[in-house]
């Protein structure tokens, strides 16, 4: 199985040591994956040497991209496909994991079985946040063992044969068709966050046609874990710096209609509402 998984590394000097325990917990799970090349963003504070030293003590085969620089989601994201298209052309899949997760054994494995058995871009696979919710269930578990042994083991118990509409992290891409809709356009999404997620999925709803009316899935035969998820639903405002305009820009008002019926949440399906209404009554 030819899977590279991309990871944004990043130290805050205000939370050194928190960020790297939450690390280290996260590295040493990913080596129980299926597969252990990993292509690591350097998003700061550490040096490529610093950074290279401190994953060699991982059975992990890493090959460190970026400057120490955060530059946020969007560049780092696509710094790394970029890398993978260019220099791993053998690779079939891709996946997108952050620092705040932790793994069980060969996760991914299932995914990679889903995406072979179904014509689809991408799944996700189920995640279970620090509060024991499963996201898209709406269903909660305890909360997961602080041993790391036993916390592989207890995802594991989570799995279910059930496959429902929605989108999380991690997820796994397919290469090849996440090369031919060009990933993350950096030309339009300028900002270091949100609302890359939604121009990717428009990306791959186009890619496969109107009349398919394509939505993201998510497979509960892996279940792993991620500490604070469904980050854009606690959001009480989105008045930030973000990529909205650039969404915008990139897709116009009718790819904010389309995405009302792709994501599976009814946070996003008024949001999407709302902002569509906007944009026709400002045109």
């Amino acid at each position: 199985m030819e899977l590279v998984h991309t990871l944004l590394f990043l130290l805050r000097e205000t939370s050194m040591e928190e960020d790297l325990k939450r690390a280290r917990q996260c590295l040493k799970s990913l080596e129980k994956s299926a597969s252990q090349t990993v292509v690591v963003f350097n998003q700061g504070i550490w040096s490529n040497t610093a950074l290279d030293a401190y994953l060699s003590d991982f059975d992990l085969d890493c090959t460190i991209i970026g400057e120490g620089v955060n530059r946020g989601i969007v560049i780092g994201r696509q710094r790394c496909f970029t890398y993978i298209w260019t220099h791993m052309p053998q690779a079939e899949w891709i996946t997108e994991l952050h620092m705040d997760m932790l793994f069980t054994y060969r996760w991914e494995a299932p995914l990679v079985d889903y995406l072979r058995d179904h014509d689809e871009p991408m799944v996700s696979c189920g995640i279970v946040d620090k509060a024991g919710a499963l996201s898209y269930l709406d269903l909660e578990v305890p909360v997961l063992p602080d041993d790391l042994e036993a916390a592989a083991a207890y995802l594991l118990t989570l799995r279910r044969n059930q496959v429902t509409n929605g989108l999380n992290h991690p997820c796994v891409h397919r290469a090849d068709i996440l090369q031919a809709v060009g990933g993350y356009d950096t030309a339009f999404l300028r900002n270091q966050q949100e609302f890359e997620d939604d121009s990717l999925m428009l990306g791959y709803h186009y890619y496969y046609g109107t009349r398919r009316n394509w939505r993201p899935k998510v497979c509960f035969r892996s279940v792993v874990f991620h500490e604070v998820a469904g980050q854009r639903l606690n959001l009480k405002t989105w008045s930030g710096p973000n990529n909205f305009d650039g969404l915008v820009k990139q897709y116009g008002a009718m790819g904010l209609k389309q995405l009302i019926p792709i994501h599976a949440t009814q946070w996003h399906e008024t949001f999407f509402s709302q902002r569509f209404q906007e944009q026709q009554k400002a045109d």
